[in-house]
């Protein structure tokens, strides 16, 4: 039964897929985005209060405010869906502005990103470099949108694209000593990392790029996708300095700080619509999983 229903979703996206696809890009994008904003602001209740709560308390946004910025989050977030169903229109325009690329032939880079503005095309400089990047991706619960979307996904990442949860780090390192990149999104909380100030409270914080830059020596840098208009981007790339410490604790430490402050100088320099709040960033070990 559980089967049946998962296949019916699928066709239900697909055929919205097949039905945006006789739009534009940015046409289709701005439809989708209508589409996502009424329907989890209609239907997903607790999700909904979750974000305005947390824009409340971290952002010291109104009621009012909180209210307009999460159906701008929610907006935002189905142009990302449209974008990613459409990347193959989107890769033909080549309207897409980013600097020269740091070489890949002795080893590969890592590039963090994170759920600001459009993450999902971060992978296209190096795609237009004709650098190979492996992305870290977390697995959608029903298989054939699964399948639908890390399709999509490949198009972009030709290094391939690996399962969150079953990848090892010594297999990212791998690919990183075989001179491709590495693209993860490290700005979700994580019980197994560092717990440091983030848009200052405190947070569980993401370490993968710190320790893979230490086993490797492999550089890293920030990238962000600004969307411009009609559904082109301008990205953003800065080289994380990572500094020369023997110690360990330390070396992790210095780099997840420097990742997660400007995450944190992403969010306050923009509308904080633009980064998904959805995730429970704050939350605490002890608190219900």
């Amino acid at each position: 039964m559980k089967r049946i229903r998962q296949f019916i979703e699928y066709l239900f996206v697909l055929f919205f897929y097949l039905l945006i696809s006789l739009f534009p890009v940015a046409v289709g994008s701005k439809i989708t985005g209508y589409v996502c904003m009424l329907v989890l602001m209609s239907l997903s209740q607790k999700r909904k209060e979750r974000v305005k709560s947390q824009l409340r308390k971290y952002m010291n946004l109104s009621e009012n405010e909180s209210h307009q910025c999460a159906k701008l989050i929610y907006y935002h977030f189905g142009q990302n869906i449209a974008e990613l169903a459409m990347i193959k229109t989107m890769l033909k325009k080549k309207n897409f502005n980013y600097p020269k690329l740091p070489s890949n032939d002795k080893k590969g880079n890592i590039y963090v990103a994170a759920h600001f503005s459009n993450w999902e095309v971060t992978g296209i400089p190096s795609y237009q470099s004709d650098q190979k990047t492996a992305c870290v991706y977390r697995h959608i619960n029903n298989p054939f949108i699964n399948r639908f979307v890390l399709k999509r996904r490949s198009r972009i990442f030709t290094g391939g694209c690996y399962e969150k949860f079953n990848v090892t780090a010594m297999e990212l390192a791998k690919l990183i000593n075989n001179n491709i990149n590495i693209a993860l999104v490290c700005d979700e909380r994580r019980f197994n990392g560092i717990y440091i100030d983030f848009l200052g409270h405190k947070a569980y914080c993401n370490t993968v790029p710190a320790l893979l830059a230490r086993r490797t020596g492999a550089d890293i840098y920030t990238i962000r996708a600004n969307r411009m208009k009609n559904s082109n981007y301008s990205f953003v790339i800065d080289k994380i300095d990572i500094g020369k410490n023997k110690d360990k604790d330390n070396t992790i430490l210095n780099i997840t700080n420097k990742i997660n402050n400007i995450y944190s100088n992403w969010i306050l320099s923009n509308p904080s619509e633009w980064w998904l709040w959805n995730h429970e960033k704050w939350k605490q070990k002890n608190e219900e999983q």
